[in-house]
């Protein structure tokens, strides 16, 4: 049967295609009778689902003193969180312990921060890293941000400076001009292993004067600005433009590009947490901007065709550490087929099945 008759675009679907260290490490391809990544039913954690950001109950979308909604961990004490944010936090924040990725979805931001103010768009990646104070204030709602906390140091490691991405282009920190000037007692926030202690200090902690040297550590750089590696004419796979020093997140960017689609896929050592930023174009069943699917590791996915003329903007997440939703994550998400990563149908003779 071909690959048009059993209703899936691109390549015949016998080759599949087991990897170690996500990408980099070895791989076994083998020819199979039939395709494997289909499944009817999945009881467990251990399951694809996926959610759009916007159906995650957010406290801090009322309450400007709530924290973000974390909506999966993993076992190496990576979270995900989900903020909508509709107002400036009447605190300063400063992570003790994690690294913060932060990607706007929605609105624009202020991130004030220890070294001046930094204005975030749609589509921008903000890095901000451990022991950084900062408040954030919005400048349009309605906001949706995803937060990645990571105990791992986040650094950029393009494959080359000027190819995937322009590091001295495209990356830009906060303007010292632009610093903090809070009047008065301030409350500063410090999140730690065991919790958050609160400190009130007389004078703003973010007010700075000037920077006297060395690099301004929180950084800025949206999706639109990474390029795509691809190989022509048959594909192949993504290369990663950040990672944590100990390798245990990888993240790359999923938009659009040529080649053939992906192979069948047993990926040994990463879950896969891909989010759709936006079209035109479709990615697979991915429609709708801010949706979230998540595979997680060594269970069998046939990714989506990514020549799509349109066009859209996606990113991933490759995690070493397994993840697992929460209760926040769960009310949101649906099972996940993964040959298109569309809602996985429950067969009529059975209830939904609950992770």
């Amino acid at each position: 049967m071909s690959s048009q008759q059993n209703g899936y675009a691109g390549p015949p679907a016998s080759p599949h295609l087991w990897s170690r260290d996500g990408f980099n490490g070895d791989i076994c391809v083998t020819a199979r009778p039939h395709p494997i990544f289909a499944y009817t039913e999945a009881r467990g954690p251990h399951a694809p689902h996926r959610l759009d950001l916007s159906d995650v109950e957010l406290a801090d979308r009322d309450d400007p003193a709530a924290p973000p909604t974390v909506i999966a961990t993993s076992r190496n004490e990576v979270s995900i969180a989900v903020s909508g944010r509709n107002a400036p936090t009447p605190f300063a924040w400063r992570n003790a312990e994690n690294d913060e990725l932060h990607f706007i979805q929605e609105g624009e931001l202020d991130y004030v921060t220890d070294f001046g103010t930094l204005r975030a768009a749609p589509g921008d990646f903000v890095c901000l890293p451990r022991a950084v104070a900062y408040r954030v204030a919005p400048v349009s709602t309605p906001t949706l941000r995803v937060i990645v906390e990571t105990p791992g140091q986040l650094l950029l490691k393009p494959p080359a400076p000027f190819g995937m991405l322009n590091l001295s282009r495209d990356v830009t920190h906060p303007d010292p001009s632009l610093s903090s000037r809070v009047d008065g007692p301030t409350e500063l926030l410090v999140k730690a292993y065991d919790g958050i202690t609160r400190y009130t200090v007389p004078h703003d902690p973010l007010a700075i004067d000037a920077v006297l040297g060395g690099q301004i550590p929180v950084w800025k750089l949206n999706l639109t600005a990474i390029q795509p590696l691809t190989y022509l004419p048959h594909g192949g796979p993504p290369g990663s433009f950040a990672e944590t020093t100990d390798q245990d997140l990888l993240l790359y960017t999923l938009s659009a590009r040529p080649g053939a689609r992906p192979p069948i896929h047993h990926n040994a050592d990463f879950d896969e947490l891909i989010f759709y930023f936006r079209g035109p174009g479709a990615y697979g069943a991915l429609t709708s901007p801010g949706q979230l699917a998540w595979t997680p590791k060594s269970v069998t996915h046939w990714g989506p065709t990514e020549d799509v003329p349109q066009g859209y903007l996606a990113w991933l997440c490759e995690s070493k550490g397994t993840f697992r939703l929460t209760a926040a994550g769960l009310a949101a998400a649906q099972p996940m087929e993964t040959g298109q990563f569309g809602v996985q149908p429950v067969p009529a003779n059975q209830t939904p099945v609950t992770i």
